[in-house]
């Protein structure tokens, strides 16, 4: 599954905002130390509810996403990963929107960086069985430019079920990234492009070192 477009948002927000003029150039031995109320004069602020925004630019995929995180979760696929192939991705704020969606549908839903995963999940896993908890770990960047070394790979994924991987639409996917983590039994759910501007559908290929 590929979802495009999802993080249009983020590039939108500026078009929100009239143009600001440039400012003028001065020295630096008579340029004063910029407080708070010059910066925002120059820089658009966030929106309110920049979250809500980022959802309405592509309500349906969003959900089709959300859907296909519960589906896992039924499978039991409890921690599931969003990672990325290099930093500033998106990873964050795409858990962020997806925690908003799931628990507005009621579902019980948490966030985790990688670090405080074992601990938090060896806490809860001798928990009833009945437990349908989602946590979403923020896992930072998996595949870095070059080939896929599984050793690496095994370690990153400690404690995680499934993972949907997200690169910016300026980034080829990596090359076999879901057949790297069915091979060390972490469930490949799909991949999301981040700050994209043409439509674009790709499914990842490749082999693993």
């Amino acid at each position: 599954m590929t979802l495009d477009l999802l993080d249009h948002a983020f590039l939108d927000r500026w078009n929100a905002f009239p143009a600001t003029t440039t400012p003028q150039t001065t020295t630096p031995q008579t340029t004063a130390p910029q407080t708070t109320a010059s910066r925002t004069a120059t820089v658009p602020p966030l929106p309110t509810d920049f979250i809500g925004r980022l959802l309405d630019t592509a309500w349906q995929e969003w959900s089709t996403l959300a859907d296909e995180i519960e589906s896992a979760r039924s499978r039991g696929r409890r921690a599931i990963a969003v990672v990325a192939c290099e930093r500033g991705a998106g990873c964050s704020t795409l858990i962020a929107a997806l925690l908003r969606i799931l628990r507005d549908r009621g579902r019980d839903a948490v966030s985790r960086d990688h670090a405080g995963l074992a601990e938090n999940r060896s806490a809860t896993e001798s928990g009833p069985t009945h437990d349908k908890r989602i946590v979403l770990v923020d896992a930072g960047v998996w595949f870095p430019p070059g080939r896929i070394h599984r050793q690496r790979l095994m370690v990153a994924s400690t404690g995680c079920d499934a993972a949907i991987l997200v690169r910016k639409g300026s980034r080829e996917a990596p090359a076999s990234w879901g057949v790297a983590l069915e091979a060390i039994g972490v469930e490949p759910l799909g991949e999301v492009i981040s700050f994209a501007t043409p439509v674009e559908t790709t499914t990842g290929t490749g082999g693993m070192a």
